[in-house]
C-alpha cells in the first residue's frame, strides 16, 4: 500500500527536477549533449531506485532503496564540485536535501517503528542511518570552505539547508 506513495514521489521528483532544466536559456546542442551526459546517468539511476522502491516489501528495503537514490545524487554532487560547477552543485545539493528529507528520513523513521533494534534488520538499520548522515557530510565535504566552491554565496546556502537533515538523522 505505501508503494504508490514512494513510486509517486520518485517520479514528482524527477519530473520538477527535469522541468526546472527547461527554465535555462535556449542551449547549443552541445550543451544539450554535454547535459544528456552529465544527467543520464543520474536519471538512470533513479529511476531504477524509484522502481525497486516501489517493489520493496519490507520497511528496511525502502530505506535501502531512498538511500541508495540519495547516494546517486551525492555522487553526482561530487562530479560537479570536481568540475568546479557551482550552478549544477547548488541544483544537486537542493535535489538531495528534497530526496532526503521526503523519501530517505521518513523511510528510515518508519522502518525504525517497527523494526526491533535487536534484529538483524535492525542493524541494517542503523547502518543505513549513519550512510545516510554520511552521504550528508560528504555533500558538504564536495565543497570545502575555501576555494571557488566554498566561497560562492549560493553553494553555501545551498550546504547550509542541509541542516536540517543533519538533524533528522542523529
Amino acid at each position: 500500500m505505501t508503494r504508490w506513495p514512494h513510486t509517486l514521489l520518485a517520479f514528482v521528483l524527477l519530473s520538477a527536477w527535469a522541468g526546472a532544466q527547461n527554465g535555462a536559456p535556449a542551449l547549443t546542442a552541445e550543451d544539450k549533449v554535454r547535459l544528456f551526459r552529465d544527467n543520464s546517468a543520474l536519471i538512470e539511476s533513479l529511476v531504477n531506485d524509484g522502481v525497486a522502491l516501489s517493489a520493496a516489501e519490507t520497511p528496511v528495503k525502502r530505506a535501502e532503496h531512498s538511500r541508495s537514490a540519495a547516494r546517486a545524487i551525492v555522487n553526482a554532487i561530487a562530479q560537479a564540485a570536481t568540475a568546479e560547477n557551482a550552478d549544477r552543485v547548488v541544483e544537486l545539493a537542493g535535489l538531495f536535501r528534497t530526496v532526503a528529507r521526503d523519501a530517505v528520513v521518513p523511510a528510515l523513521d518508519d522502518a525504525r517503528r517497527v523494526v526491533s533494534p535487536e534484529s538483524p534488520d535492525g542493524k541494517k538499520l542503523r547502518e543505513l542511518r549513519e550512510q545516510a548522515a554520511r552521504d550528508v557530510s560528504d555533500v558538504r565535504a564536495a565543497a570545502p570552505p575555501t576555494g571557488k566552491l566554498g566561497t560562492n554565496a549560493r553553494v553555501k546556502d545551498a550546504l547550509n539547508a542541509l541542516d536540517e537533515i543533519s538533524d533528522a538523522l542523529k
